[in-house]
């Protein structure tokens, strides 16, 4: 099969919203954007042998694909609309396509995002996929409305993923830590129900330190954090000791959880929101002003908040 063949074959089938009227197969999708909304556009790259094993399975590695794009959206408070997906295969694996292009279509279907164009290339295993989301106009949550007094605040548990990378290949792997990474879980419906609460957000994919860094560098605050509410599974602290689990909650990444920032005025609509939807929602600290630095409020000492970093 050459490139075109693949393409009709796997990635041409589904169907596509009312408001796609080019899909997949022409130069561009064409899309109409909702009146009096905001598109969101976010584009990621996952390489393998970085961002997955060599000997991941295509399930996994469209689930971690899709996953982390679907977070940053998130992370915006953007409703998904659609995705385009460029992959790069070293050879035409039918077997592979196969198992590829229907966990990409079940990611596709579950939240509601078609795909709706991409490019097919011959080379190293990668996958670039460009995702879109909508927001009311004035709604998206940006990284730079934190305040001085704002709590922070972090979704679901930490270090998780982290600590199944340090098990990979290992015949005894955590299944629930394992679960974590492979597959990965955006939480898309806590961030669009934070517009109007959350004065700032990101995703933690580089880990929690790194992240809230970023977020703190674009609101030119500083935060204090309590290690001691830092949320760790049984799983993480059961596979691992307490230090390390620690350690890979601040500064593992792959976590997909969100990192937001509030006023303490929103504590009881946060406090409801966590359990409409069921998911924990800790509150870890508070934003002070001065620079972009995170101190340990038992210590008193500037944390390090350096995460994953390409290049370096």
């Amino acid at each position: 099969m050459d490139e075109f063949d693949i393409i009709r074959r796997y990635f041409l089938n589904a169907l596509m919203p009312e408001y796609v009227s080019t899909g997949p197969g022409d130069d561009c999708a064409v899309l109409t954007v909702p009146t009096d909304h905001s598109l969101c556009v976010s584009t990621d790259t996952l390489i393998s042998g970085t961002h997955f094993p060599h000997s991941a399975s295509p399930v996994v590695v469209a689930n971690r694909a899709f996953g982390a794009n679907f977070s940053d959206l998130a992370a915006m408070g953007a409703s998904p609309y659609g995705i385009t997906l460029a992959l790069t295969l070293p050879s035409g694996d039918e077997t592979w396509l196969d198992q590829f292009s229907v966990a990409s279509q079940a990611q596709a279907d579950a939240h509601q995002c078609p795909v709706v164009g991409g490019n097919l290339a011959k080379g190293d295993l990668s996958i670039t996929l460009t995702v879109m989301g909508t927001v009311p106009n004035g709604s998206a949550i940006l990284r730079s409305g934190a305040s001085q007094g704002d709590d922070v605040y972090v979704s679901g548990f930490l270090g998780d993923a982290a600590g199944a990378v340090r098990q990979l290949g290992s015949f005894n792997a955590n299944a629930q830590l394992l679960s974590r990474y492979e597959s990965p879980v955006p939480r898309l419906a806590l961030g669009i129900a934070l517009r109007g609460i959350a004065s700032a957000a990101i995703d933690i994919s580089d880990g929690f330190l790194a992240d809230l860094s970023h977020l703190l560098t674009s609101s030119r605050v500083g935060a204090v954090i309590d290690l001691n509410h830092l949320p760790l599974s049984l799983s993480l602290v059961e596979a691992f000791d307490k230090p390390a689990a620690i350690d890979l909650a601040l500064r593992g990444g792959d976590d997909y959880e969100l990192c937001f920032s509030a006023h303490p005025d929103h504590r009881q609509a946060i406090a409801e929101l966590a359990e409409v939807q069921g998911l924990r929602l800790s509150r870890l600290g508070e934003i002070v002003s001065g620079a972009p630095v995170v101190v340990n409020k038992a210590s008193g000492r500037e944390l390090d908040t350096l995460g994953y970093r390409h290049f370096s």
